[in-house]
């Protein structure tokens, strides 16, 4: 068989558009109808019905996204017809990736998403590849861009390129102006609209992210001078969980028992407690500042480098990523720790690798010692729910076995992550045991998760929906805190201790010192370990001391 040149690809090569404008509104109008219809199926949702007005709004949002798409690559167009080829190519393969994405899990690629995704480690995003991701990179991504490969484009001098840009604009903006009323709507659903809007949600949006994140690489604004309000000894473990959301776990009303060991044990739970984000770094960043949730920024010393700065031994042990940069005693990846192992390392494939010789170490820190052990947990990040416990934690079944989510039922979905509940139960339990097992140490466990999870609810998956529109299984986490009877006898009444006494006093200790968040964790710490500055705010500490107030016939608890 002999392969005739002039074939399809010999003739499509010799295809051409009219000239430049002609391949830029080509690609333009490609790219809405292969991409953009998530956009526009949300748009359709989001009207109550069809009518004149409704029909005219959609078509304003159709003309936003192709003069946006028009501009930029008219733009691009003045600098190189090659360079202007070259981005389409790849914006098709990106876009059939995103796409998968947005299909797959509901995701928005808005700036949060982007730093969760520019956060995610190859092992986390190996576990989102299907084989329908290459089908979806195949044929809405590889073969777009080998036909645009094989086009050829009439040149035309930058001052036709120019005006076809500047007829565009004036085309597109008097739409707009003679449509201003689909503004409100259209600003209303920015962030979602932002979010879908492909190629361009994932190309200025990890620029937003990264502008964000070098105002925060600088060398950290020192916080200052800590004081002790004790010299006894006190260790502090800090338990971060990851995608943990309230709504499961039982000491907080669940129906099913996913926290049987817990509830043994006497730790305390506390209702109503929310995420300052829904993805990790965000989060991890907000736990760890002084600043209230409603005044994150600025450049401020991490809790963990703060204390260690001032003499506290802080031990920070990881199997998660996101931390900012910290200056500690101790860093350690859970990689690291398993390299040490040398008993029985069965149970190191999972969190509790973490406990791993820890408490050895801890027996061994001088008596006057202040000690701040920070355990990172891969907790219940999924969507590989199923591998993030042992085998003999599955309690719930049949469970999901697939990155394909959507394809599982609600039931199989719900009964592993039920099972990464479960599995966290006894990590902290181990936890709680392991500070018991510390004779005469006053001794505080405390767990918070960085954010929630969505199962599938409103057709949403994993996290990092924008925290202003994100649904409340993405923001109510849990809080849990563990006091040992040292430790209560060196603080007295305290306000977590109130807690244990009645629903009452726990629900109005809950909200003594407003909405409980993640800013309630540094001053946290600092109480529990008898220190206080400047800038130490007793009201967001459940381990401050306390005084019960009977307001009519509820007990109210203030600090």
């Amino acid at each position: 068989m002999t392969i005739n040149p002039t074939g399809w690809s010999a003739r499509l090569g010799r295809w051409s558009p009219s000239g430049i404008a002609g391949f830029i509104l080509f690609c333009a109008v490609a790219n809405a109808a292969l991409f953009q219809w998530p956009l526009y199926r949300l748009a359709v949702n989001s009207r109550s019905a069809l009518e004149g007005h409704d029909v005219l709004a959609l078509l304003t949002l159709f003309v936003v996204q192709l003069l946006v798409s028009i501009t930029i690559l008219g733009l691009v167009a003045l600098l190189s017809i090659r360079l202007l080829k070259l981005l389409c190519m790849l914006f098709a393969v990106g876009n059939a990736v995103a796409l998968y994405f947005i299909v797959q899990y509901g995701v928005l690629i808005d700036a949060s998403m982007s730093g969760n995704i520019l956060n995610t480690r190859f092992g986390e995003a190996a576990e989102l590849a299907h084989p329908k991701l290459l089908l979806y990179t195949l044929f809405l991504g590889v073969v777009p861009a080998l036909l645009v490969a094989r086009v050829r484009i009439k040149a035309s001098s930058r001052a036709r390129r120019g005006a076809f840009v500047l007829v565009s604009l004036m085309l597109g903006s008097a739409w707009l102006y003679a449509n201003a009323s689909s503004w409100l709507w259209i600003d209303k659903h920015g962030k979602q609209f932002g979010g879908l809007m492909l190629p361009w949600s994932y190309v200025i949006n990890p620029l937003r992210y990264h502008l964000q994140e070098s105002r925060q690489s600088r060398a950290p604004d020192l916080l200052p001078p800590l004081t002790s309000t004790d010299p006894q000894r006190v260790v502090v473990v800090l338990v971060i969980g990851e995608s943990a959301r309230a709504q499961n776990f039982s000491l907080f009303g669940y129906g099913r028992e996913t926290n049987p060991l817990l509830a043994r044990s006497g730790a305390i739970a506390f209702p109503g407690a929310t995420a300052c984000a829904t993805y990790t770094t965000a989060a991890l960043r907000c736990m760890l500042s002084h600043r209230s949730r409603n005044a994150q920024g600025g450049n401020d010393e991490p809790l963990p480098s703060y204390l260690h700065r001032h003499g506290v031994e802080v031990i920070w042990r990881t199997n998660n990523f996101g931390e900012p940069p910290l200056q500690v005693s101790h860093f350690e990846r859970a990689d690291e720790i398993r390299k040490k192992c040398l008993g029985d390392c069965a149970r190191l494939d999972y969190d509790e690798v973490l406990l791993d010789g820890l408490a050895g170490r801890l027996r061994d820190a001088p008596d006057a010692t202040k000690t701040l052990v920070v355990l990172h947990q891969t907790g219940s990040h999924g969507p590989q729910y199923f591998k993030k416990y042992p085998p003999e934690f599955e309690r719930f079944k049949p469970t999901c076995r697939t990155v394909e989510l959507q394809k599982c039922s609600a039931e199989e979905l719900v009964n592993a992550y039920d099972n990464t509940i479960v599995y966290t139960d006894q990590v902290l339990h181990r936890v709680i045991e392991l500070l018991k097992s510390l004779q005469g140490t006053a001794s505080v466990m405390l767990y918070m998760s960085d954010h929630g999870e969505s199962l599938g609810e409103n057709g949403l998956y994993l996290h990092g929906v924008p925290s202003a529109i994100a649904p409340e299984v993405q923001t109510a986490v849990p809080l849990l805190a563990w006091m040992s009877d040292d430790f209560l006898r060196l603080r007295g009444s305290t306000r977590a201790a109130s807690l244990a006494v009645s629903s009452a006093a726990s629900s109005a200790a809950a909200n003594a010192g407003g909405p409980l968040s993640h800013d309630v964790v540094f001053h946290s710490v600092m109480g529990a370990l008898g220190l206080t500055s400047a800038i130490y705010a007793p009201q967001r500490d459940l381990f401050s001391t306390v005084r019960p107030v009977v307001a009519g016939s509820q007990a109210a608890v203030h600090p």
